[in-house]
């Protein structure tokens, strides 16, 4: 926790606030009296700019927090991101950024889909998310016409753990069997599969449990190669097998945070690559290129970056960028989630989208505004770090 934080906390208990969502009392104290500096970027990095952001999310402080993407492959102009907001809910928006849909659920932390679903004859379009309201894993179906959506479940999956905080969903090549997995606040993750109740609903069935020895949030499963990476926010990144049957054990760090003298100095020739908090995780998989072609993007919350590495092992280091103001649209700071779609999105984004959360949203006058999405052609990210 930064100083700016814990001095936040230390006023909070000497003003006698009490509120059941501490996160946001501290966000605001943060907010209205201290700027929070990002720790210092790599002499390497990049700069992109946003080509679109979204509406504000309804809430102020810490809402926005994660997206998913779905790229309609008949008119990609009519694709839809998903965006959490982590006060109460979903909100949907078009590829303009405008929000077209939303959905009060609770407090909803991180979300991911995937198409082509097969539930009870139809195809359906899966969305799940963790609800930190209910303590438990949400499943919807998302109308390709309209971005709304609907429950898609027999009955609620209790998460099992006291806190679920992130998620990531895998669909098997092998067999189209779908997956759910959700990271705990205090560490650790449960992975369910979903499974056809045969009334064109989806049932969760718990599967196994994964260790890890802190906290962890982002997560991504790299379906065709059964890949699942996980986010410890203060380790790194680790690699794991995502069939339910294989050993929690059997795990790789392939991408490590700096030290806390390294994160005020980074070193090029250190293995280090990434600064605290670890968070949001997306695969870009190109489509008819073959398994290993791709890349790993992470959000180096820490020092307000974003870190590529090939999607192959060893996963070698490819890049870091940051997001910079245009002269319409602001830079991203503090993300928590994003996502890639690597079809091609329309006119702007021939490569794909890249869409990822802003913890410090600034309007056109200079104020802060509350937290948005931002929208970036891939095309640009891989021109800027040579991809």
């Amino acid at each position: 926790m930064r100083a700016a934080s814990c001095a936040a906390l230390v006023l909070l208990a000497a003003v006698g606030i009490a509120s059941c969502d501490v996160e946001t009392m501290l966000r605001r104290v943060i907010i209205k009296f201290y700027e929070t500096e990002p720790r210092p970027q790599p002499s390497d990095v990049v700069v992109v700019r946003a080509l679109a952001e979204t509406d504000p999310v309804l809430d102020d402080t810490d809402a926005a927090d994660d997206p998913a993407i779905w790229i309609n492959p008949a008119d990609a102009a009519r694709s839809w991101v998903i965006g959490t907001n982590k006060r109460r809910g979903i909100e949907v928006y078009d590829m303009q950024g405008r929000r077209q849909w939303r959905v009060d659920a609770g407090r909803i932390n991180n979300v991911d889909r995937r198409a082509g679903v097969m539930v009870s004859g139809e195809r359906k379009i899966v969305v799940a998310a963790t609800n930190r309201t209910s303590i438990s894993i949400d499943v919807w179906a998302l109308d390709p016409a309209t971005g709304q959506l609907a429950n898609l479940l027999e009955a609620p999956i209790p998460a099992e753990m006291e806190d679920p905080y992130g998620l990531c969903l895998y669909q098997r090549p092998a067999d189209g069997a779908l997956f759910v997995i959700a990271t705990a606040k205090a560490g650790g993750a449960v992975q369910w599969r979903l499974q056809d109740s045969g009334t064109g609903k989806l049932r969760g069935e718990r599967v196994r449990r994964i260790a890890t020895d802190s906290q962890s949030e982002g997560c991504v499963v790299d379906d065709a190669n059964g890949a699942l990476f996980i986010g410890e926010e203060d380790v790194g990144i680790w690699r794991l097998n995502a069939a339910p049957e294989s050993s929690a054990a059997d795990r790789t760090l392939i991408a490590s945070t700096r030290p806390e003298a390294e994160a005020e100095a980074p070193r090029l020739d250190s293995p280090h690559r990434l600064t605290a908090d670890v968070e949001g995780l997306a695969i870009y998989a190109p489509p008819n290129a073959g398994a290993n072609a791709g890349y790993l993007i992470a959000s180096s919350q820490g020092n307000w970056t974003y870190v590529v590495f090939d999607r192959a092992p060893p996963h070698a280091y490819r890049g870091t960028f940051s997001i910079v103001a245009s002269e319409a649209i602001d830079g991203t700071g503090e993300t928590d989630g994003l996502d890639v779609a690597a079809l091609p999105a329309g006119g702007a984004y021939p490569d794909g989208l890249l869409v990822v959360q802003d913890g410090y949203n600034v309007d056109s006058a200079g104020e802060h505004a509350h937290q948005n999405f931002k929208y970036l052609s891939w095309a640009d990210v891989a021109a800027a770090l040579a991809l």
